[in-house]
Order: structure tokens, then sequence, then C-alpha cells
């Protein structure tokens, strides 16, 4: 659970998101390095990019945000 507190305090995951388990599963999976990298990428991008490049938006389930690299 570490890793999605960690992820939802950085706001890349939803507060109240609705995870499966095997999302849950996923997350925890990731090693402190990988949940570093992405606070640390999210943290760098500005508002504007965000809105403008990574598709977030209203969604059925919640706040969707796709990153493509």
């Amino acid at each position: 659970m570490r890793n999605i507190s960690r992820l939802t305090d950085a706001g890349i995951i939803a507060a109240g998101a609705a995870l499966s388990q095997a999302d849950q599963d996923l997350i925890n999976s990731l090693t402190d390095a990988e949940v570093s990298a992405l606070i640390s990428i999210k943290s760098k991008l500005t508002p504007d990019f965000v809105q403008r490049h990574l598709g977030t938006g209203p969604a059925p389930a919640g706040r969707v945000i796709g990153i493509i690299f």
C-alpha cells in the first residue's frame, strides 16, 4: 500500500480511485526508484503541458492521465 499512498499523495492516482486488486498488485510491484521516477516526472511537467499533451480530463471512472513515452 505504500506505493499507492505515495502516488496518491503526489496526485498521480486520484484520491478515492477504484483500483482493482490487479491494479494494486501492479502498483505495489513497482520499485521505490520507479515510484520516485513517476513522481519526479510529474513534478516537472507544467499544468499547460499536462493539459495539452497528456489526455487529462473527466472520465466515467474519474480523472485519466495518459503518459506516452
